[in-house]
């Protein structure tokens, strides 16, 4: 039985009042009898601020794993269990939300083989079927649109990805037309439930230059409009996100750049509508705070040096790689976020970075410098800009690292797991901070101690809250130890 109990909110004898109503709160923290040896765990939020626990639990060697999901309201506490019938080599790939269910797919150890589970948020009743997907060995991208599941897909001996859409009622799924290049890619699946749409942001490159395609489909997988975007001279369009909204509101917030199509030197903003992105257009000379990664004198020698290679009408030194977040909306308008990243090449000694142009070896790590955020109004004009400076933060592949939320009083927050703590920045538009801001994790009982963590996650929750969770070991002083898989409710 999993173990409930409201976490003791301030320790008056540890901190002043003050410090403590800066930090973020952990009104409750859930406790799992999962192991690390014997269970895989994924956590997912709900729109409607809910979670919902995927686990796979195996005992002995001989034993086929359980598979269960589990629903915990928005104070953790149990609303449903349900078991899913599923053969002990599938493993879980992707899901999407669209009320009132949950889809989840999971790929067996034939790696076309699928297991596609529709989940009903209120009952938790279960219908599940085995679908072949032909070439299909990587689901990158999986959404739904009124019981219709459109997904970007991909092999290992085709380096093309494709969009599939599938009808459940039906047994095989259809490519839409989307790619054209063998360089070209996907940049963005975005479903706008509220107009019946699911669009499609394409890049398209010859390796020289670049232009971002714009697709729109109905439920049932037909296509509405096509919109090409080109570039203006001299600037390339790299990437883009796509905003919700009705054919002439709709707005592109994406990435430019130059000779080398795999750096950014700026970000910038067009109307979906325009064949020429004439929008606003931001270099990161012209951002507040994208240096401040970097001690105050070499961010000072370095927008010198930039500005006088402009001047000269010369290419910037300076080459960063960007992965982008899913946009945020906010009532006044967007808020983009982005993880700045070098890939990591492993020799003798240890990892190192590479910034060598035409190196095209595959990356065993990916390392962070910072992230940031920037914020657009309803036009598409930069209101500010902030950054998250993360030294030496790795991921073994290339993922987001940190969760990125819009708060209602207009900040935005940053945060990742880091062993028993939530290292995080508040951002009030332009005000920078280099000042680390972390959250220890907190037991049930403060006489008690975390003492190991493994497989550290956090996801962004509801509103303010977050959820981290993982494995931890917790030593008591009166009783014996115990393993869990934790949840703890993180709120701003």
């Amino acid at each position: 039985m999993p173990y409930l109990r409201l976490l003791l909110l301030c320790f008056a004898v540890l901190a002043p009042a003050l410090l403590w109503a800066q930090e973020p709160r952990q009104p409750v923290r859930l406790e799992l009898p999962y192991q690390y040896e014997t269970s895989h765990v994924e956590v997912m939020a709900l729109p409607d601020s809910s979670l919902l626990v995927f686990s796979r639990k195996v005992d002995t060697w001989a034993r086929n794993p359980d598979f269960v999901l589990e629903k915990y309201n928005a104070n953790l506490e149990p609303v449903w269990k349900s078991k899913l019938d599923l053969k002990s080599e599938f493993e879980f790939v992707r899901h999407y939300t669209e009320a009132p269910y949950t889809y989840l797919i999971f790929q067996a150890a034939k790696p076309t083989l699928y297991t596609f589970v529709r989940l009903h948020l209120g009952s938790g009743a279960i219908s599940q079927s085995e679908v072949e997907l032909d070439k299909v060995e990587y689901i990158y991208e999986f959404n739904v649109l009124r019981g219709n599941h459109f997904l970007i897909t991909g092999n290992n001996y085709d380096t093309k990805p494709n969009l599939l859409y599938l009808n459940p009622e039906k047994p095989q799924p259809t490519i839409l037309p989307a790619l054209y290049g063998e360089e070209s890619s996907f940049s963005d699946l975005h479903t706008d439930h509220v107009h019946g749409r699911v669009d499609v942001v394409l890049v398209e490159t010859n390796r020289r230059v670049s232009r971002l395609q714009v697709k729109s489909f109905d439920q049932n997988g037909k296509l509405l409009q096509n919109y090409f975007i080109l570039q203006p001279q001299d600037r390339s369009l790299l990437n883009a996100e796509v905003t919700p909204g009705d054919t002439l509101s709709r707005m592109l917030v994406g990435t430019y750049g130059a000779r080398d199509l795999r750096f950014v030197q700026g970000f910038f903003t067009s109307p979906v509508a325009f064949k020429i992105a004439e929008g606003e257009f931001y270099s990161l000379l012209d951002l507040q705070n994208f240096f401040k990664y970097m001690k105050p004198r070499r961010e000072e020698r370095t927008r010198k040096r930039e500005f006088a290679r402009i001047a000269e009408g010369k290419e910037p030194l300076q080459r960063y790689r960007m992965l982008l977040h899913d946009l945020i909306e906010t009532p006044r308008g967007y808020v983009l976020a982005a993880e700045i990243y070098f890939p990591q090449f492993r020799s003798n000694s240890g990892y190192f970075n590479s910034r060598i142009r035409g190196l095209e070896r595959e990356a065993q790590a990916y390392k962070r410098t910072h992230a940031i955020a920037l914020g657009f109004d309803r036009d598409g004009v930069l209101l500010w800009d902030n950054a998250f400076p993360l030294p030496d933060l790795l991921t073994p592949s290339l993922i987001h690292a940190v969760e990125v939320a819009a708060l209602t009083d207009g900040r935005v927050v940053m945060a990742y797991p880091d062993k028993e703590k939530i290292v995080y920045r508040l951002m009030e538009q332009n005000k920078f901070t280099d000042k680390e801001t972390s959250v220890e994790l907190l037991p049930y009982e403060k006489e008690e101690k975390i003492t190991s963590t493994d497989i550290a996650g956090l996801i962004r929750w509801y509103g303010p809250h977050f959820a981290a969770f993982g494995f931890q070991r917790v030593r008591t002083p009166d009783g014996p130890n115990r393993t869990v898989f934790y949840i703890n409710k993180i709120s701003f």
